[in-house]
């Protein structure tokens, strides 16, 4: 899955914001048929996303976060796990999600409850251990280039909605196109993600140790093929369907 098409799939939701965004995460990394080519990185990012609604009422809300801290642990072999953990001003968690991505097996989120969510196929190491050199300002959604923190970024704009709501995305070239700053904006709020450390190198192995082993459940990528089949691409939710046959003929029975 390419990194647009990823991010069509994404839908903008300031008032949640912890949910929906796994199935997006690697995608930035996946190099296109035909690209050139670099071996991957391995690095330990932490980003803090910050979240205003215009409503007062609703941000007061118990189950509202006020921000989000993401810790993203990716070895070179494209290997990764992420945790994301919403606060609210006091210090409260609201929410908690891991996801990890395995090559050559798929994309998983554990929210808890004693069974992981797939969330898509994931290719082999083959890979996931090269990263696309891109020519960023032929992406028709180029809007600018910008250092931030120190690193040169292109910021790729997305339009989410008709309602005015959009993303821009800062991707660091220097960090295998990691996108280190992130703007959301939509009718009723906005959200901001800054990078507040990076660790280059790859993470110890025993951050992976705690990737669980418990039953799996299709029923969100279920849902997105059934929405991409009434959204008339069918040759997409083809694609998706047979990424399941291929994951359910290889699960264990």
């Amino acid at each position: 899955m390419n990194k647009t098409l990823s991010r069509r799939l994404r839908f903008l939701s300031i008032a949640l914001f912890v949910t929906g965004v796994v199935s997006a995460v690697i995608a930035y990394a996946l190099p296109p048929k035909g690209a050139k080519t670099r071996p991957a990185k391995g690095f330990t990012i932490v980003t803090k996303e910050t979240i205003k609604l215009h409503d007062p009422k609703a941000q007061a809300n118990p189950q509202q976060s006020d921000y989000v801290i993401t810790v993203r642990s990716q070895k070179s072999d494209g290997t990764w796990k992420e945790v994301r953990t919403a606060y609210k001003n006091d210090g409260k968690v609201t929410k908690e999600h891991t996801a990890f991505g395995i090559p050559g097996d798929g994309v998983f989120q554990d929210s808890g409850k004693g069974e992981l969510e797939f969330l898509s196929a994931m290719p082999g190491t083959d890979v996931t251990s090269l990263v696309p050199i891109v020519d960023s300002h032929s992406d028709p959604k180029f809007v600018r280039d910008e250092v931030v923190q120190g690193y040169n970024c292109y910021v790729l704009r997305y339009e989410v909605d008709k309602n005015g709501s959009y993303e821009e995305e800062f991707y660091a070239r220097e960090l295998d196109n990691y996108p280190i700053r992130s703007v959301k904006v939509a009718p009723h709020g906005v959200s901001t993600t800054e990078m507040v450390q990076i660790t280059l190198g790859n993470p110890a192995d025993d951050v992976f140790t705690s990737v669980p082993k418990k039953p799996v459940k299709y029923e969100a990528f279920k849902n997105k093929i059934k929405a991409l089949e009434e959204d008339g691409k069918h040759g997409a939710a083809d694609s998706m369907r047979r990424d399941l046959d291929r994951r359910l003929a290889k699960a264990p029975q």
